[in-house]
């Protein structure tokens, strides 16, 4: 039984070693894909998924009045691109 215990202990800090030495250097994180648009994609992708949001309301000027505020936000974001 002693055996046993002492080559999981062993098998547990060889394994750890392993992971630190061998494994983790190699673990190159990637940035986000939305950190590589630029300011303007950003406005766009934005507008692109407020319009649909839109499609909830069903009167008409609940409908207008949404895509108006997406038509501001969009011009607004934009703006603060220039």
């Amino acid at each position: 039984m002693l055996v046993i215990v002492c080559l999981s202990i062993a098998g547990t800090c060889i394994a750890g070693a392993h992971y630190y030495a061998v494994d983790l250097p190699q673990q190159n994180p990637q940035a986000p894909a939305n950190t590589l648009m630029t300011c303007s994609q950003s406005c766009d992708a934005e507008y692109y998924s407020c319009m649909p949001y839109c499609k909830r309301y069903h009167d008409i000027n609940s409908l207008n009045s949404c895509r108006s505020n997406c038509q501001t936000e969009y011009t607004a974001c934009k703006a603060r691109c220039q």
